[in-house]
């Protein structure tokens, strides 16, 4: 299996390449506007297999779809159903087995488990998995789910503006990214960095940190490695590397409040994206918890008191956790 990650429109265009190869089939789509969800799954079915069956030549169009269904925990009765009464799950299990029953010794789907909730997504792709392994087949497939791309064997490809920025492990693809989607996934900032004598620099930032590499670097830093207050003097803060930045978004992430930050002074500061707050209660690590979710004492003791002390626009300082810089070769 390759999983591809990044812009739905570049990772798209990729799945639609591939299935435009011999032996493989077309990625599952169900049509769109208003009288389409009355399209019985028959005759949907029908007309995917005589697709898959131009493009593969595997003669799918003649096979019985029965035993795909049942192998993906659709009764063939479904058959009968209207598309507009399947839920999204039975959606999700309908064009893994309209796939499946193609026959084609490689398969491409778009986002297959992207509808399907939490609690039935795991399964479904194990089953998944677990029949590709058995029958030997390829697939391609895209998700900007990290999860789902736990079962891409063949490793995963890191698509951007239609470039392909990284290929590599699932493993590799998130602790060392090259793009912004990976960093994002991961929960890192990502910058362009160069090493040389035996510092490592991000621009013209006073940001710096000892490393053994030698050229151009990328350097991730999380978005609990940096510590923030109002104060510029307050004893939290325990080096020199302290800057000015100003709040210039605020966004809801999971369970997560965040800021992005752009530095005052460039040849100070470094932009990046800080927890600001975590509501599942999980304190920062190297600061006592002030209160119920509060990973940054100096922003306020409480989350009401951050809510009122922060907000777009707001000058707040900044101590990076240099010790948490990582960086790997460009190359």
């Amino acid at each position: 299996m390759l999983g591809l990650m990044g812009s739905p429109d570049s990772t798209t265009s990729v799945v639609l390449s591939a299935a435009a190869l011999p032996h493989v089939a077309p990625p599952p789509r169900f049509p769109t506007g208003r009288r389409s969800g009355r399209l019985r799954v028959r005759s949907w079915m029908k007309s995917y297999l005589r697709d898959a069956d131009a493009g593969s030549g595997e003669a799918a169009s003649a096979a019985d779809p029965s035993a795909a269904l049942t192998a993906f925990g659709l009764r063939p009765d479904v058959l009968r159903r209207r598309l507009e009464d399947l839920d999204a799950t039975d959606r999700a299990r309908l064009a893994l087995a309209a796939a499946w029953a193609s026959g084609a010794r490689w398969l491409t789907l778009i986002d297959p488990f992207g509808m399907v909730p939490g609690h039935l997504r795991t399964g479904l792709r194990s089953r998944f998995a677990e029949l590709v392994a058995g029958e030997g087949r390829g697939v391609v497939f895209s998700s900007n789910s990290l999860t789902d791309h736990a079962i891409a064997e063949a490793g995963v490809a890191n698509i951007e503006k239609d470039q392909l920025v990284a290929l590599g492990s699932l493993e590799q693809i998130v602790t060392e990214p090259r793009g912004s989607l990976p960093a994002e996934l991961s929960g890192v900032n990502v910058y362009s960095g160069l090493a040389r004598k035996g510092w490592l620099s991000i621009g013209h930032s006073a940001v710096r940190a000892r490393t053994e590499l030698d050229g151009k670097v990328f350097v991730t830093l999380g978005w609990r490695a940096a510590l923030l207050s109002l104060d510029e003097h307050d004893p939290a803060f325990t080096s020199a590397t302290v800057f000015e930045a100003i709040v210039t978004g605020l966004r809801d992430r999971g369970s997560c409040l965040q800021a992005k930050l752009s530095p005052v002074d460039t040849e100070m500061g470094l932009a990046l994206d800080v927890d600001l707050a975590d509501l599942a209660g999980v304190p920062r690590s190297r600061t006592p918890a002030i209160g119920f979710g509060v990973l940054h004492p100096g922003l306020g003791a409480t989350i009401t008191e951050l809510r009122t002390n922060v907000k777009v626009g707001t000058h707040v300082f900044v101590e990076v956790d240099t010790s948490a810089l990582h960086a790997y070769p460009v190359e």
